[in-house]
């Protein structure tokens, strides 16, 4: 599969804001606004963002109507989706991807947007970046947001060591990032939306899920998606693992790690630095990348640009 990369992303360019799922609050929406702007872009809010559908950017249609509104708007750069949530899945049942095939750009999110990156991937050959939500530039990390995203989308290199991480297989690898969050990526096995895991550098983290639940996933993944044949592994943060059974569940995240990788000549990191929590490295999927887990030396490098300068 040959990926396609879009343009990068320049001072003075556009940025459009789609709620695909949740909306932000207003404050919060101007808040990160007025970072990119005061840095030198140009930001544009689609009007979704101020619908209100419980605690979603409107109906299905609605949200998928406004991503294809950005996406094939010349004004627009690049697409920043305001934020994750759920129910985001069943958007993929009403985008276009004919329209979306003919027009690569950038889109940034992660959480349930996991879905529209990776359908992207499998149908159209599009690299998506996994990485912050437009609500993620009104926290307290949105100058290191801001900085890994730069660095992402306007230049031909990106290089990130993982000082924090735990190697639980030495190795390295190379082959192209994909994953996002568990949850939705597990639920998009079986379906065109999703890229064979053969050959690839599989990332993955979650919140708020019981371990035993993450054990059928892993099962799932290895049944289904080909997990015996992916060429390494990172775990990022998988932060409020719950074990609330009847009877506890005996095994650790790290325990199912080694069952399930058992065998397999691959790197297998965890801790690594994205998902739900603080940090939120940046990874452009279908993108080739070489995951190096050696001691004193964890660090993840692009071997080709995520988009074409």
């Amino acid at each position: 599969m040959t990926v396609r990369r879009p343009p990068a992303l320049n001072k003075g360019e556009t940025i459009g804001v789609v709620a695909t799922g949740r909306w932000i609050p207003p404050e919060r929406l101007d808040q990160a606004r007025e970072l990119w702007e005061g840095k030198g872009y140009k930001v544009k809010i689609h009007p979704n963002n101020y619908a209100r559908l419980h605690e979603w950017g409107g109906e299905f249609q609605e949200r998928a109507n406004a991503l294809m509104d950005y996406w094939e708007d010349p004004e627009i750069n690049a697409i920043f989706l305001a934020r994750g949530g759920t129910r985001t899945l069943h958007l993929l049942d009403y985008l276009d991807f004919d329209r979306l095939n003919k027009n690569p750009k950038i889109i940034m999110g992660c959480s349930d947007n996991t879905a529209i990156l990776n359908a992207l991937y499998s149908i159209c050959n599009i690299t998506g970046v996994h990485g912050p939500h437009m609500s993620g530039f009104s926290t307290g990390n949105a100058e290191t947001y801001y900085t890994d995203t730069v660095d992402l989308l306007s230049s031909p290199s990106f290089s990130r060591p993982f000082p924090h991480a735990h190697i639980l297989r030495e190795g390295s690898a190379t082959g192209p990032l994909i994953g996002g969050n568990m949850c939705i990526f597990t639920y998009l096995m079986g379906t065109q939306f999703v890229a064979p895991l053969k050959g690839k550098i599989l990332f993955l983290e979650d919140e708020c899920e019981e371990i035993r639940n993450i054990d059928r996933m892993f099962l799932q993944l290895k049944r289904l998606g080909g997990l015996n044949e992916i060429a390494g592994l990172m775990i990022g943060g998988f932060n409020m693992v719950g074990n609330n059974g009847a009877i506890a569940f005996p095994y650790t995240l790290d325990e199912l790690l080694l069952e399930y990788t058992h065998g397999l000549d691959i790197p297998v990191i965890t801790n690594a630095p994205f998902g739900h929590g603080n940090e939120l490295t940046p990874f452009p999927i279908g993108i080739n990348a070489q995951l190096t887990a050696q001691k004193d030396n964890i660090r993840v490098v692009l071997l080709d640009s995520a988009v074409e300068k």
